[in-house]
């Protein structure tokens, strides 16, 4: 299986707040199509007493899931016009704004079927 790192910038203007909310949301459409999701650990800060999360981003673990997760993405995207999220697998990232919607299927199809997971 392979897991893909989901960075969600948001908007230009988008603050840490309101990128988090929007990785939730994505979160809950790709949960609500049955792809393995989870926010990944980040370094603690000092002094804490256990990890934190890192909020605006995702790890999604690929099982036979790229044609619902890719639909995720396409309809996250369409309803968040504007917005911006990568998806990152071993250093390797892909950057998704403002394409069309059957650029971003492309795109996404390739990159996943360059790491194996397509």
């Amino acid at each position: 299986m392979t897991d893909v790192r989901v960075d969600v910038a948001g908007y230009p203007d988008s603050d840490d707040e309101e990128r988090a909310d929007l990785a939730g949301r994505l979160r809950a459409d790709l949960e609500a199509v049955d792809v393995d999701v989870a926010h990944p650990e980040a370094d603690a800060p000092a002094g804490s007493k256990g990890a934190g999360l890192e909020w605006a981003q995702l790890v999604v673990t690929l099982a036979g899931t790229v044609p619902a997760m890719v639909a995720a993405l396409q309809g996250w995207l369409g309803r968040h016009q504007g917005a911006t999220v990568s998806l990152e697998i071993d250093g390797d990232k892909l950057t998704l704004a403002d394409a069309s919607e059957a650029d971003q299927r492309r795109l996404v199809e390739t990159f996943l079927a360059r790491h194996g997971a397509g």
